[in-house]
């Protein structure tokens, strides 16, 4: 659902990245860094700090969304780089929700079942774009919206909440991306 505000939003992260651009910096050092602040975020989950770490992962998020403006802005738009983003996304996400459970936020069974979910989410449509659907970014909870879900119940200090909407609502979109698929592969 979020996707579709992306060009919206592209102007204004383009301004953002621009200085960036002239810094030196690339794509792919940005998609690094994201990761990186991000298991800043899980450690501070892990540690039980929820407030502290949602913040960590709102601005984690933000650099994270800077990488493809980065991108197109320098002319460095790459596979590669389209491959180490979504690849290091997943990574962030596992680190996210193992900081939760480790932290004991949330029962951990509850934070597998959240992962999981969050994974076929992505596995779903990256299969099926691969198949030949065509761009499958449908859904109620893709990333954007399970991560603004952490975010918000992590800044009310009820993060647990949030780890129970994702495990639903991922769910709920694995199973429309796969009714989906089925109507344009058929």
């Amino acid at each position: 659902m979020l996707s579709k505000l992306r060009p919206i939003t592209k102007k204004y992260l383009e301004r953002i990245a621009s200085p960036l651009a002239k810094a030196g910096i690339t794509p792919n050092q940005l998609t690094v860094i994201g990761l990186l602040i991000t298991f800043a975020s899980a450690y501070e989950f892990y540690l039980g700090n929820q407030i502290i770490a949602g913040l960590i992962l709102i601005f984690g998020s933000f650099i994270d969304a800077l990488d493809g403006s980065l991108a197109r802005l320098t002319g460095r738009v790459t596979r590669f780089g389209g491959f180490l983003d979504s690849t290091l996304d997943r990574i962030s996400d596992a680190a996210v929700l193992f900081g939760i459970a480790l932290g004991e936020l949330v029962d951990w069974r509850m934070a597998f079942l959240a992962l999981i979910g969050s994974y076929m989410v992505s596995y779903t449509r990256c299969r099926a774009e691969l198949a030949g659907s065509g761009t499958l970014a449908v859904g109620i909870a893709e990333r954007g919206e399970r991560l603004i879900i952490i975010m918000v119940t992590a800044i009310l200090n009820i993060v647990w909440v949030g780890v129970y909407l994702v495990a639903v609502l991922a769910w709920i979109t694995f199973i429309q991306r796969v009714i989906e698929a089925k109507k344009r592969l058929e």
